[in-house]
């Protein structure tokens, strides 16, 4: 009985594994109804389309998740292109539900990600180079000295963004007094200018 139990907790395991990811589709693609060649195209990395260069530490970001364009629906891809001024950083941050395969167009990176060991690895990358982020491991992308340009693609139509800084000191409602001052070791008045300075 003690095998069965423990066959029936581990197969519960797997499954639940499983059901993490984009659903695989059982049709040609996910869109329903009326359709047509200009549902999977998008014109939104056009250059006429993309917003201006960013000032220096400026970012601009142009996602193609589901939300954005639709024709992604069901295929477990989407894209971000994006813009950064020089110095400009995309703050330390997870995707949840996919792996980033990130591509430099122009300018240089410098980027990294931490594994779950605490260890930091991290690369100077230059237009043509690719890195990869996997899934739910904190990274960041920052230009050099000057503007640089990267396009990102992911293993899922919703890879979700979770900006560690906002999301720990801008939360709403906040942390209960203590928590943040205990884990990061800081007083409450460090706190409260972190949250300041985010906005919260």
């Amino acid at each position: 009985m003690a095998r069965f139990l423990a066959f029936v907790g581990l197969a519960f395991l797997v499954i639940q594994g499983v059901l993490a990811y984009d659903p695989t589709i059982t049709t040609d693609f996910g869109l329903m109804g009326s359709v047509s060649g200009d549902n999977f195209k998008s014109t939104a990395f056009e250059s006429s389309n993309l917003p201006p260069n960013p000032a220096a530490g400026g970012l601009v970001l142009v996602p193609q998740f589901v939300a954005q364009f639709p024709g992604v629906t069901g295929l477990g891809i989407s894209s971000l292109f994006f813009k950064l001024g020089s110095g400009g950083v995309v703050p330390p941050h997870i995707h949840a539900r996919a792996t980033e395969l990130f591509f430099v167009i122009s300018g240089t990176f410098n980027v990294g990600f931490v594994d779950s060991a605490n260890v930091l690895y991290s690369a100077t990358l230059y237009p043509g180079d690719q890195f990869v982020f996997p899934q739910g491991l904190v990274h960041y992308q920052q230009a050099g000295s000057s503007s640089a340009t990267g396009y990102s693609s992911f293993n899922s139509q919703n890879p979700g963004v979770t900006l560690i800084a906002s999301n720990v000191f801008a939360s709403n409602p906040a942390f209960p007094p203590g928590v943040l001052e205990a884990s990061f070791m800081i007083d409450s008045a460090t706190v409260m200018s972190i949250r300041k300075g985010l906005g919260a």
